[in-house]
């Protein structure tokens, strides 16, 4: 199921992305490097959230509409930035290639431990810590829109 949902996420993304072909400069080689670093720490949080509320079956639906929204809305503040529609779907693969689902039973200690120490349920309810949304994340919160 993941696989199917980052399929359909990475399609319709680039989809979008090389519909609107305007010539825009790509963004500088820094703030794209930070953007995939970005896109690299957002993973692995939303991965750590996945983890942490598998077993919530009726809040899991929300994390995978959730994932696709911030990746929405930071494509569009991208585009915004004058990034390029590569540069634009190199964010989006870093994510969806990096973010890992796993199943309701899934036991990991060390997983367990950070999702105590992240506090991931605090973090989630007030929109902080690692379930910041990847557009409000620096460099993200520099761009346009």
């Amino acid at each position: 199921m993941g696989s199917l949902v980052r399929r359909l996420v990475a399609s319709s993304v680039l989809a979008s992305t090389m519909l609107a072909t305007t010539a825009h400069a790509a963004l500088d080689r820094a703030q794209f490097e930070a953007t995939l670093v970005a896109a690299r720490d957002y993973a692995d949080d939303r991965s750590l959230i996945f983890y942490c509320l598998r077993g919530s079956v009726e809040t899991v639906p929300f994390l995978y509409a959730g994932l696709q929204a911030d990746l929405e809305q930071a494509l569009q503040k991208m585009k915004a930035a004058g990034a390029s529609s590569r540069q634009s779907a190199e964010m989006v693969q870093v994510v969806l290639s990096n973010v890992r689902f796993c199943p309701r039973d899934a036991k990991d200690d060390t997983l367990e431990r950070r999702c105590i120490t992240k506090d991931v349920e605090r973090s989630r309810a007030e929109v902080k810590g690692v379930s910041m949304p990847l557009f409000l994340r620096p460099p993200f919160d520099k761009f346009g829109k």
